[in-house]
């Protein structure tokens, strides 16, 4: 599989697929991609997002505008299964990797393209950024109704729907060739997804013709769906049904508010949602969070400690298996995002993060570039390697075939 993206949303596409046993090769310039400085790291080429997001991946560092470069993504491309890009259809254009071109190289390649908007639209060619497809698709208008103003998620949402969306896009054309033997573009726009993914509850009462209501789903749209004040921290409860506010309030001994929701139907306690969290935040500061964890437990109602991320990453995040300890022959010891799907058969990280080009002599050896040919490619600045071919050739005692 040829992984021809950068930042977030294609590695991350590529990431998964590799851990469910793709080899993927990605394909960088010879800068490397973005994602190797965004943060901390130990290594120029080694930021903390990119040890995880670059796991079980093969990296290939190639100028793809010289003549030689374009020469070697083509005879790579020839012996994969899949093509993932989120190049914009100009810069595809420019470097001559649209569809059509790549088709002409592997005639059953699944080519998948990600960006911000539909080709069929008039803004297919603009820049979009995760920032900018949560403000054009309402995903950023939601908190208005519970702030007052428009506010963008902290963190990068759009992106990661999207990686997740083109995984199974892949999957789904995949197991489609197995049938028809073809392959075939694929298209994510990020817009349209991250729109479909917002309207899956906010559709609402708008979803009938003409409209029951305006578009957006009540319960979550007001500012009394919150975490609250405990004694000593915060917390979110969620007494979801009738019978858990009835239950609550008994155990609290609030007659009053039990008589409030009696005889009540399920749409109109949620309409009375908002008093009753109003209730609830004059009872939750006189007792700690651990206190009302008790009492939530022993009446099996929904609730959770809010929890921040160094404590998450601390705590949970290693008990419960999401992270483990892992060990990376330049950057060191580092935490591992695991997946977190759980197999029968677990998956395994067959390669750490490379380094940018660690792995070009390798690659273009086993698509059968000659030793001549990689120092060609190298003295016209086609590519960029860890190790020169002589040092490749001393270490392995052969030829780079």
């Amino acid at each position: 599989m040829v992984e021809l993206g950068t930042v977030l949303m294609v590695p991350l596409a590529g990431q998964i697929l590799g851990d469910l046993g793709a080899d993927v090769i990605k394909v960088e310039s010879l800068e490397g991609d973005a994602n190797r400085q965004v943060g901390p790291g130990p290594h120029p080429d080694l930021s903390g997002v990119a040890l995880n997001l670059n796991r079980n991946k093969r990296s290939i560092a190639v100028d793809l505008r010289t003549a030689e470069g374009r020469e070697v993504l083509a005879r790579i491309t020839a012996t994969a299964d899949v093509f993932l890009t989120n190049l914009r259809p100009s810069a595809l254009g420019k470097l001559r990797v649209r569809y059509e071109d790549v088709r002409a190289w592997q005639p059953k390649i699944v080519y998948c393209r990600s960006h911000g908007y539909g080709s069929d639209t008039p803004e297919a060619d603009d820049p979009a950024y995760d920032d900018v497809v949560q403000a054009s698709s309402g995903m950023a208008s939601l908190s208005e109704s519970v702030t007052g103003e428009p506010s963008l998620l902290p963190t990068v949402l759009a992106d990661k729907v999207c990686g997740l969306t083109i995984v199974y896009a892949v999957l789904a054309a995949l197991f489609e060739r197995t049938n028809t033997g073809a392959g075939q573009e694929v298209e994510v726009p990020m817009f349209d997804t991250m729109l479909a993914f917002t309207l899956v509850e906010h559709l609402g009462g708008a979803t009938l013709q003409p409209p029951l209501s305006k578009p957006g789903y009540e319960r979550v749209l007001t500012p009394h769906r919150r975490p609250h004040r405990t004694e000593d921290g915060w917390i979110v409860i969620m007494p979801y049904s009738v019978r858990d506010w009835d239950r609550l309030w008994a155990h609290l001994g609030r007659e009053d508010h039990r008589a409030a929701l009696a005889g009540l139907t399920a749409h109109e306690v949620k309409q009375m949602a908002p008093r009753m969290y109003a209730w609830l935040d004059r009872e939750l500061p006189a007792h700690s969070t651990a206190h009302w964890l008790q009492i939530c437990a022993s009446l099996d109602i929904a609730a959770a400690p809010v929890t921040d991320l160094e404590g998450v990453v601390s705590g949970p995040g290693r008990s419960k298996g999401v992270l483990s300890s892992a060990h990376h022959p330049v950057a060191g010891d580092y935490l591992r995002i695991a997946r977190p799907v759980r197999f029968g058969s677990p998956l395994e990280v067959r390669h750490e993060a490379p380094l940018v080009g660690e792995d070009t002599l390798e690659i273009l050896s086993e698509v059968g570039y000659s030793h001549q040919d990689v120092a060609r490619f190298t003295a016209h600045g086609a590519i960029r390697s860890q190790q020169s071919p002589d040092e490749a050739e001393h270490a392995s005692g052969e030829h780079v075939r």
